[in-house]
């Protein structure tokens, strides 16, 4: 496995003596849409770095319930509790888009952590990163409109994915987004009558991004940040 060949930031960050020393412990996976990784409370075995997929923790409540919190592609990590030696999921945590990903036992990780300082300091900063991404989503879950919340949405996984085209039904939509799925049918058929986006049997399209981010709100704009990454070989 050749650093060059990965998309995942953390991992093309790293200098080449720390990926060389993660790099035994990485194993290649295919992870399908819809698929759970871990729930709120379960040992978590594995933290993933994505690479096409992208995988979304969720707030999960007593009555069945459960709205999307957070969103990992391959600007980050999903397991971030290994961090601080913690094997138990604080959120639920599932595949949104499928596609692959490597993984690392947490154990295994936990320990490699100890002798990478470069790794854990880029850790910590997408820590912080993620943390004000699950704030300013709690925020604009509260204070903005449906329309605008799926707008945004969209538009964060168009850019984990770096594609236009989404494999999503309106059905899944609805549950990351914590809504009625004819909320979504609705808003979605306005976005496709503006010329927005196509959306055909599970394949969605954005086609025209500058007003699907006109139609997002000003959240769009703070949780973009999430996705750079910056060097620290």
């Amino acid at each position: 496995m050749m650093k060059e060949m990965l998309t995942n930031r953390i991992l093309t960050g790293l200098s080449a003596a720390e990926f060389a020393r993660l790099m035994p412990s990485l194993e290649p996976v295919s992870l399908s849409a819809g698929e759970q990784l871990a729930g709120l409370g379960e040992e978590q075995p594995f933290v993933y770095f994505p690479e096409s997929s992208v995988i979304t923790c969720h707030a999960d409540m007593q009555d069945g319930r459960s709205v999307e919190v957070g969103m990992i592609g391959k600007e980050g990590l999903a397991g971030l509790t290994a961090l601080v030696g913690q094997r138990t999921a604080a959120q639920s945590m599932k595949v949104a888009i499928a596609g692959s990903a490597l993984r690392v036992r947490s154990e295994v990780f936990e320990r490699e952590l100890r002798g990478a300082e470069a790794l854990r300091q880029a850790l910590l900063e997408y820590a912080v990163e993620y943390c004000a991404q699950v704030s300013q989503r709690a925020a604009c879950a509260v204070l903005h409109r449906m329309e605008q919340r799926l707008a945004v949405w969209l538009l964060l996984l168009s850019d984990r994915l770096g594609a236009d085209e989404i494999q999503i039904t309106h059905e899944r939509m609805a549950q990351h987004l914590g809504v009625r799925r004819a909320g979504v049918t609705e808003a979605a058929c306005e976005f496709k009558y503006q010329g927005l986006i196509s959306y055909t049997r599970g394949n969605l399209r954005v086609l025209d991004r500058r007003a699907l981010e006109a139609a997002a709100c000003e959240c769009y704009g703070a949780l973009n940040l999430t996705v750079r990454r910056p060097s620290f070989a």
